[in-house]
């Protein structure tokens, strides 16, 4: 018998459908006695959810800069969103019920997520100018696409990651604050949502 499971990605749905997934399962997991405790918590998910929301608002006067903070803060409601789905499908251990309490989307049967191989040969390098630093990994088979990630702070399971997602497997930043160590890794994306991270490492930018 196949075991019931998650949809682990919602990146795919527009601005308006992912701010009402959001809702939905923030609603559903607010009081759930089967899930009491989540990763992120539920204060951190209430508080993404709501940073959308607002982003959403000001980013539909057109404004440039709203624009790219509501980008911002939607990739982290859809990092947000996977972590916790993963978090209450290892709780629930296949309970369809306690699955579809969460409010979560239940994936069909076929579209469960076979995974992919996590990035390797990850490097960091300079750029051709100061503040500029180059994320490169080996492609991954199956990748649709990559998450290039970095933080300035020691990466612990709290860290709040600056996100750009690439459809190729190397991607340069721009901008960077000279003399600054940033940590970095890589996710590969598959098809039908599957992550995998590479290893972090770190390299002081020029």
């Amino acid at each position: 018998m196949k075991i019931s499971k998650l949809i682990l990605s919602y990146s795919k749905l527009t601005d308006a459908q992912l701010n009402l997934k959001a809702q939905t399962v923030l609603d559903a997991l607010t009081n759930n006695a089967y899930f009491p405790t989540t990763t992120p918590s539920l204060a951190q998910f209430t508080s993404n959810v709501t940073a959308f929301n607002l982003s959403l608002n000001k980013a539909a006067t057109g404004d440039r800069q709203q624009i790219a903070l509501k980008n911002q803060t939607r990739l982290t409601l859809i990092s947000d969103m996977r972590q916790m789905a993963l978090d209450i499908s290892s709780q629930a251990n296949g309970d369809k019920a306690q699955l579809i309490s969460s409010g979560f989307d239940i994936a069909k049967e076929g579209e469960g997520s076979s995974a992919i191989e996590n990035p390797i040969d990850f490097s960091l390098s300079d750029g051709a100018n100061p503040g500029e630093l180059i994320f490169s990994c080996k492609a991954v088979k199956g990748a649709l696409s990559y998450n290039f990630q970095h933080t300035d702070e020691l990466p612990t399971a709290d860290s709040q990651w600056k996100t750009q997602p690439f459809s190729s497997c190397q991607f340069t930043f721009k901008g960077l604050k000279s003399g600054v160590r940033l940590y970095g890794r890589i996710t590969a994306v598959g098809r039908k949502g599957q992550m995998a991270d590479s290893d972090i490492i770190s390299r002081m930018v020029q």
